[in-house]
């Protein structure tokens, strides 16, 4: 099983001592039975000894119980918080195309539901353990009460535990249909949220997605975890009806086959109605820890060789941001599949370089390839063929993360942390105040000494500032723009273009904008046009004769 595998994998040691300390519970607890039946049967019950002795198995079993437990949360849990770590290092690691590829709702819903499925499952074992010890233990002793009625109810569980597991089979499969019908529903929750304007002010398109969208996955889903829970609980009704058939079988036929006293029947009678409660926490269990495994398996698929595997393309990289001089793309191209169109998209073959302290713009049409071309400059892609050469020296797998952190970035689809992650508190003070002020945000936000910022619930505008914010106080080499304009006024459209940027140049800053602003071109030292994934030398939408110095590199 691959959730005990998981738990071993972690704490052997751990996970053995716990299970002998519910393996003293389960014995101690079949102790009790005994201890109770022959005390009721031999009439010991006021003695001294016989008060002493069960207080003893009482303590012990209790005592063992709680070790058990004890010993078994505190392995669950560290195991979930290292599944958790490893699940957000893995997307951490993975590359930006194999996320893209894997979609972002399947990652909400493995966070969502796959981690607490396999901590369900898991809050079962010291329960499971504890139980699998009491049923050995009442068996034992059963045994030597009547080896033939314990054969029977050997033969019973065995007879039943199959029984039991085919329709648990059944019920795992519409579990697991159900869980990709997830993934969907989820898809459609997050476009819920996402298109949420555009769904307002389309009734049409509103109900078409309430009912396609939302509501048939929705139903399908519905359909799927029913039909798995009423098969469980057919299979739970069934099983009671036959314990206690057993049990009937027992008592009216018993005697006739066996030389079993009424006495000693009575005694066998109570001890396997004890052991109702922990077959029902066994056989309860292998639904649950089915689901556990089916959850387990989806986390692993982003590591198929159980998060072992090579990380991503590099090594974690701590150290400075590197030194900038030049930037040189030779022959670089990056192809990907383009699923609206059905088609797939060749950005390149890319020949370009930048120097240090340029001011460089990159303009194109839509689907011109601006934004892939910006996570590819960035690192965040890896080149198909080509090479990318920073300061004479050739970027490859082994120093592509020490690559990327000579960018900083302001995308389109940009997110804004609420706290200032990863900057040294003793330089945000002073300059972040006079960044805030230049950026006109000053009325509007404070940061407090670990760098939370006092509210984030601005206009689309304001929040790009606040993302400029972070930009300035990561002091990188190499700055990246995508559409950073787009969402503000005309007046700090303009400061943004005649004075931020020009700043960032004149600081020895290599800045790149994509933009479609060409009332500003001429700020640029460079203008850099691409058209169906290529770079050109003019464009006809550009409209705009640049200076000599200024025109489009090829």
């Amino acid at each position: 099983m691959k959730l005990l595998a998981f738990l071993l994998s972690r704490s052997r040691g751990l996970l053995v001592l716990a299970t002998f300390a519910g393996i003293v519970s389960g014995a101690s607890s079949s102790a009790l039975v005994s201890i109770l039946n022959t005390s009721l049967s031999q009439g010991t019950f006021r003695t001294g000894k016989t008060l002493a002795t069960f207080s003893g198995v009482l303590l012990l079993c209790v005592l063992s119980r709680l070790a058990s437990q004890y010993m078994l949360n505190h392995l669950n849990q560290g195991a979930l918080l290292e599944l958790r770590m490893r699940l957000s290092r893995r997307v951490l690691t993975s590359t930006l195309r194999q996320l893209e590829e894997t979609g972002m709702h399947r990652l909400q819903t493995m966070l969502s539901d796959d981690i607490p499925s396999v901590s369900n499952s898991l809050s079962l074992l010291p329960i499971i353990a504890i139980s699998g010890a009491t049923l050995i233990g009442c068996l034992a002793y059963l045994a030597t009460l009547s080896p033939t009625l314990c054969l029977l109810m050997l033969g019973f569980i065995v007879v039943g535990g199959l029984i039991y597991r085919l329709p648990v089979r059944l019920s795992l499969k519409y579990f697991q249909q159900s869980r990709a019908k997830s993934d969907v529903l989820n898809k459609a929750f997050r476009s819920l949220m996402e298109g949420i304007k555009e769904l307002k002010l389309h009734a049409p398109r509103r109900a078409a997605f309430l009912a396609h969208g939302v509501e048939a996955p929705a139903q399908e889903l519905r359909r799927l975890m029913g039909v798995s829970s009423n098969i469980l609980s057919t299979n739970a009704s069934w099983t009671t009806f036959l314990f206690f058939a057993f049990l009937g079988l027992l008592l009216f036929s018993a005697t006739r086959f066996t030389d079993v006293s009424a006495t000693t029947l009575t005694s066998c009678m109570l001890i396997i109605l004890y052991l109702q409660q922990p077959l029902d926490i066994l056989l309860g269990s292998l639904n649950v820890l089915g689901r556990g495994n089916v959850a387990l398996e989806r986390l692993q698929q982003l590591d198929p060789q159980g998060w072992s595997a090579k990380e991503d393309d590099s090594p974690p990289y701590a150290g400075p941001p590197p030194s900038f001089e030049r930037l040189e793309f030779k022959g670089v191209t990056h192809t990907y599949y383009r699923e609206n169109e059905d088609t797939r998209f060749v950005l390149g073959p890319l020949d370009l370089n930048f120097q240090r302290g340029e001011l460089v713009f990159l303009v194109g049409g839509n689907g011109s390839g601006k934004t892939t071309f910006a996570k590819l400059l960035t690192g965040l892609y890896v080149p198909d063929a080509g090479e990318v050469w920073l300061n004479g020296e050739r970027v490859t797998d082994a120093n592509r993360e020490q690559y990327r952190q000579l960018f900083t970035a302001v995308f389109s689809d940009f997110h804004l942390f609420d706290t200032l992650f990863g900057l040294d508190p003793s330089d945000r003070g002073a300059r972040a105040r006079e960044y805030l002020s230049r950026l006109q945000l000053g009325h509007k936000v404070r940061i407090s000494e670990d760098g939370t910022l006092s509210t984030t619930s601005l206009s689309q505008g304001q929040r790009k500032r606040l993302a400029l914010l972070t930009a300035y106080l990561e002091e990188r080499p190499f700055y990246l723009f995508d559409e950073w304009a787009a969402d503000q006024d005309p007046a700090f459209k303009d400061i943004f273009y005649n004075q931020l940027l020009p700043d960032l140049r004149a600081q020895g800053k290599t800045v790149l904008v994509i933009s479609h602003d060409n009332r500003y071109f001429h700020v640029a030292d460079r203008l850099l046009v691409l058209e169906s994934g290529r770079l050109v030398d003019t464009s006809p939408s550009i409209g705009l004769e640049l200076p000599e110095r200024q025109r489009p590199a090829s």
